[in-house]
């Protein structure tokens, strides 16, 4: 684990101890600080984080839960590699959610929608202003993709909605990083959202379902180029069905 170049973990003593474990450990998982393979050891990660065990413990299972890491008996618990396997499936589920909660936009009062309608908008600005560079530009990116994608959840009222969309989306997520450094573009990305909260506006839904739907299938495409450059990141059954179906 010497390897790693670990960032700094600093505890917030208003959230639960297990869930800051997670994100922290996710977040370099997703980002491919902690690569494939690596091992991951509740003694080790306890001593470098400075926190019992257990929070470790509950954090490495929620992750194993995710598809994110393998706990293997005897042996450890070790990063995944990237599966895509289930990638459609995930887009599916994680479409209708969200287009289910823009058709949920048209029951809330007006001055609710009008307030999502301005978070959004101000979410859109943000993600314009990031100029792609070498440092932190992609991770700061896809969170503002991120906070964009939970706002429309929004629409729904309910928080369910984005927390379950969280709990599938872990490989998407490690895709994304990595196809948003190599092959997508911020100004397009940023158009195609924008598209989507133009219809928002005009409240004309199903349009807005339509654009939102296309966004979130294009990984089932752009992963393939990854896939090409980088195999080793992949889980060897799916790189064995992408070569067959070329």
């Amino acid at each position: 684990m010497s390897a790693v170049k670990w960032p700094r973990f600093t505890l917030n003593d208003a959230q639960p101890l297990a869930g800051q474990v997670y994100v922290y450990l996710r977040t370099l998982i997703i980002e491919n600080t902690l690569v494939a393979e690596t091992p991951l050891s509740e003694n080790d990660l306890s001593a470098r984080l400075k926190v019992s065990r257990q929070p470790v413990r509950e954090a490495l299972a929620r992750l194993s839960r995710e598809n994110l890491i393998d706990i293997k008996p005897q042996k450890g618990s070790f990063v995944k590699k990237i599966s895509v396997s289930g990638l459609r499936s995930v887009c599916f589920v994680r479409s209708s959610i969200e287009c289910g909660a823009l058709r949920e936009s048209l029951q809330l009062p007006q001055t609710a929608f009008n307030k999502i309608v301005t978070r959004l908008e101000r979410n859109l600005e943000q993600q314009r202003r990031i100029v792609p560079d070498k440092n932190r530009s992609y991770a700061r990116f896809l969170k503002l993709d991120d906070d964009f994608h939970g706002l429309l959840c929004s629409f729904s009222q309910n928080a369910f909605a984005w927390d379950l969309i969280q709990s599938i989306k872990g490989n998407l997520d490690r895709i994304r990083f990595f196809t948003f450094a190599h092959i997508s573009r911020v100004d397009h990305l940023c158009n195609e959202h924008q598209a989507v909260v133009d219809k928002i506006k005009a409240q004309e839904i199903e349009a807005a379902c339509q654009l939102l739907r296309q966004h979130l299938y294009v990984i089932t495409d752009t992963y393939k180029q990854a896939i090409e450059e980088h195999e080793v990141w992949f889980m060897p059954e799916d790189v064995r069905a992408y070569k067959r179906s070329r």
